[in-house]
């Protein structure tokens, strides 16, 4: 995501060598402006399994509160022994802003916000990614639909907890989102979501 002086990246996944790939393509796509944050919206692997990497570039990691002694004491202290990482070339203490609830990035033209996803049950700490001017959300293991030109099953078949707990959070947030970006699928229409829970406009 691109703002006045500086980007940021949503998600550090995998690996050290998929994160340098990102990083690359994003000096391409941005040359002029330092990539200052990545936003990482949970502690599983593959979300922040890259995350030591943009550590080790002094990138602030931007997370929920919950994650940041798990990082710290586990992800970003263990040793690479048997194939060290830029950060085990070049130890640093990793830089981190935490929220609990919400936490907006601006920059006068564009926001970007981050909104906990309350009672969660895939993860306590998920984060939901919001672009207002864009209508776009980004949220990570919660609705992922077909592939583009498959119909999508009926709602008896679709619908579960993390679907639904989606939907009462863009509720209780009362966000206007036109589409959804989801980490493990494409980006739909916000009428995917209501149809497969059978809210359908």
């Amino acid at each position: 995501v691109e703002f006045q002086d500086y980007v940021a990246v949503v998600e550090g996944p995998f690996s050290e060598e998929r994160s340098l790939a990102v990083m690359a393509e994003v000096k391409k796509l941005v040359p002029n402006k330092p990539l200052r944050y990545l936003i990482n919206t949970h502690h599983h692997f593959d979300h922040a399994g890259g995350i030591r990497t943009y550590a080790a570039e002094g990138v602030t990691i931007l997370t929920h509160e919950m994650n940041k002694p798990f990082y710290e004491r586990t992800v970003l202290k263990s040793p690479r022994t048997l194939n060290p990482d830029k950060l085990s070339q070049n130890p640093k203490a990793a830089k981190f802003v935490t929220l609990t609830d919400q936490y907006v990035l601006t920059d006068g033209s564009r926001s970007l916000e981050l909104h906990l996803s309350q009672g969660n049950g895939h993860n306590p700490g998920l984060l939901l990614v919001y672009l207002p001017k864009e209508k776009l959300l980004y949220q990570p293991d919660s609705f992922t639909a077909p592939p583009p030109g498959a119909p999508l099953p009926p709602a008896v078949n679709m619908v579960n907890a993390r679907n639904l707990n989606l939907q009462a959070n863009l509720e209780r947030l009362k966000l206007d989102v036109q589409q959804i970006m989801a980490a493990h699928g494409r980006v739909m229409p916000i009428a995917d979501l209501r149809k497969a829970i059978g809210k359908a406009d």
